[in-house]
């Protein structure tokens, strides 16, 4: 986790990678009635990175950082984030699909590795997803 933070503050004030960084950048949102998502990504070789950040309408914010890899059209990793008037992070498996423009989220069957939590890639399913984050302007 320290080592994520730092890769990102490092890119953040890198003058070299400054232009890389813009364009590999991109923020999505997801509007369900009150509730709205953000999402912003930053995609390096095969791996991302970003923050996805759930406001409820009701006023609850959750916000925490993704992070994984990229195999193909899809991203596989996780979400480490602090609920809503909770005391502890909690970190979930997240799986997105790029269809165009716009990713969705997908759900399957998960996994507990040493202590983490992660999908079996043969369950992923994205016919109904849970989200779907489009491109923000």
């Amino acid at each position: 986790m320290i080592r994520f933070l730092a890769l990102l503050v490092f890119a953040f004030f890198s003058c070299k990678r400054s232009d890389a960084l813009n364009e590999n950048q991109h923020e999505y949102i997801h509007v369900d009635g009150r509730d709205t998502a953000r999402l912003r990504l930053i995609i390096y070789e095969n791996r991302f990175f970003g923050e996805l950040t759930r406001r409820k309408g009701t006023g609850g914010i959750v916000e925490g950082v993704i992070n994984g890899d990229i195999k193909g059209d899809t991203l596989i990793g996780d979400y480490h984030y602090l609920p809503y008037k909770a005391r502890e992070k909690k970190r979930v498996p997240i799986a997105l699909l790029k269809v165009g423009d716009h990713y969705v989220e997908g759900k399957g069957q998960q996994l507990e590795i040493f202590g983490i939590l992660t999908y079996l890639e043969h369950t992923l399913k994205f016919d109904h997803p849970v989200r779907k984050f489009m491109l923000n302007e």
